[in-house]
C-alpha cells in the first residue's frame, strides 16, 4: 500500500491523508502502525486521526534541532494525543491509548535508544511530503 507519509522504523508508521480543514489548520488521516519484533509483530490500525499542520511543522523543526545537537525534544501527535511519537537523546518513544466505552483502554508503549541515522531518516522522509499550507 502507498502512503502519503511513511516514517521508517523502529516504529514503522504510514499515514494517509483522506481530508483538511485549512480553517482549523489540520488533515484528518488513517494510520497504520507497525513494529516487527523477533518473535511477532505489532500492528495498529486507526482512521479518522487528525494532526494539525503546526504540529507537523514544529515535529520537523524540532528534529533538525536534535540533528544540529540542540538539546532538544520532538513530539509529533494527533489532536486527542492518542498516537505520540517522541524523538530525544533519552530515546525514540512510539505510544498509542486509545479508548473506547465498548472496549475500554489500550494502550502500548515502544521505547528504543537514540539513534541519529534514524533521526535523519525521519527528517527526510517528512520533507519528501508536499505541504500545501
Amino acid at each position: 500500500m502507498n502512503y502519503d507519509i511513511e516514517l521508517p522504523n523502529p516504529f514503522w508508521i504510514g499515514i494517509n491523508i483522506k481530508e483538511s480543514e485549512d480553517r482549523v489548520g489540520s488533515i484528518g488521516c488513517t494510520v497504520d502502525c507497525r513494529l516487527t519484533l523477533p518473535r511477532g509483530e505489532f500492528l495498529y490500525t486507526a482512521s479518522n486521526v487528525w494532526f494539525e499542520y503546526s504540529v507537523f511543522d514544529n515535529f520537523i523543526s524540532k528534529l533538525k534541532e536534535l540533528k544540529d545537537g540542540q538539546d532538544s525534544k520532538a513530539e509529533f501527535y494527533d489532536l486527542d494525543r492518542e498516537i505520540l511519537l517522541v524523538f530525544s537523546y533519552d530515546g525514540i518513544r512510539l505510544t498509542i491509548n486509545r479508548s473506547s466505552i465498548e472496549c475500554g483502554l489500550a494502550s502500548m508503549e515502544f521505547e528504543k535508544e537514540f539513534d541519529s541515522e534514524l533521526l535523519m531518516q525521519h527528517i527526510e522522509r517528512l520533507e519528501k511530503f508536499a505541504k500545501w499550507w
